[in-house]
């Protein structure tokens, strides 16, 4: 599985939404409804998951879920 489609099934599940919706240009805020809760799960979430340091703030800098990979892309490689 590619990195864009293990981060869309994690995006879905931290916010209980279908996989549909996220697509690379979705904004996590307005278009997946998450709000600074699900930004903060979603941070703790794919830390675990890649072993990796991602906090929320990261995550309210970016706007969309294309944005999230390359972030994720940026710290694991």
């Amino acid at each position: 599985m590619d990195l864009f489609s293990e981060l869309k099934k994690i995006i879905a599940d931290t916010f209980a939404i279908d996989g549909d919706d996220v697509v690379a240009d979705a904004h996590l805020q307005d278009d997946l409804g998450a709000d600074s809760l699900a930004v903060v799960r979603l941070a703790e979430t794919i830390g675990s998951h890649y072993g990796i340091e991602i906090l929320a703030e990261d995550l309210l800098d970016v706007a969309d879920v294309g944005e999230v990979v390359a972030l994720v892309k940026s710290k694991i490689s």
